[in-house]
């Protein structure tokens, strides 16, 4: 069992339905999906075409990520790390395009450019995927960065939903630090999994991100 994926993540894998506590927990990130595309719908429905496919791509990504992440600690029929990381590098490549958009690009051109970025991911992804992780680690720092210059420049006002995200993004770190295999929170046999927690607190910062990231009422960037 130990070659098989979710080997370090400390639940143990029964016969028929894999890592089942990190299996169902992976459906937080469909979850997170439905939230944005729910917020989108119903507090920013002028976005322009633009600016929503780049949200589309974002829900896109999470729904793929949970597929790949409930066939990680599930079956494991996919191709990893494919499967696991692909969906979320792309999740977080669409966020990026999203900041950047906010951050100054004021031409439809450009904007369009950003939303390019997303599929020149998924095309890097198709044709390379064992970077998937590593694109997704990039796409991770870059986005940390774009958000900084976000809120620096005052595009953005701080607020509850961005203050419960960080704390939710830091708690499941730590959780996550402590509760792979041979970890203080590891037992193989519990229900509780912390790997698990991780799963459905990310999830829970993504979807803030969402709600920090597109306010209602919301226009495109750059849009009078």
């Amino acid at each position: 069992m130990e070659d098989l994926p979710g080997s370090g993540d400390c639940e143990s894998r029964t016969e028929v339905w894999g890592q089942t506590a990190l299996l169902v927990s992976s459906t937080s990130y469909i979850v997170a999906a439905l939230f944005v595309l729910w917020w989108l719908r119903r507090h920013n429905s002028t976005l322009a075409p633009i600016a929503a496919a780049q949200v589309w791509a974002f829900a896109a990504g999470l729904v793929l990520a949970g597929l790949g992440s409930m066939d990680y600690h599930g079956p494991a029929y996919g191709p990893e790390p494919l499967l696991h990381d692909a969906g979320l590098a792309i999740a977080l490549v669409a966020a990026l395009s999203i900041d950047l958009a906010q951050i100054g690009v004021r031409r439809r051109r450009l904007l369009i450019s950003l939303v390019g970025l997303t599929v020149v991911a998924i095309g890097i992804i198709a044709v390379f995927p064992a970077i998937s992780p590593a694109l997704a680690a990039v796409a991770a720092v870059g986005l940390v960065v774009a958000e900084l210059l976000v809120y620096r420049r005052g595009i953005r006002t701080p607020g509850p939903a961005l203050y419960a995200g960080l704390a939710a993004l830091t708690l499941g770190v730590a959780i996550f630090a402590v509760s792979r295999t041979g970890g203080p929170l590891c037992d193989p046999d519990s229900w509780f999994q912390g790997h698990g927690v991780w799963h459905v607190l990310t999830g829970l910062a993504l979807a803030l991100w969402a709600v920090t990231a597109l306010p209602a009422k919301a226009t495109e960037p750059g849009a009078s």
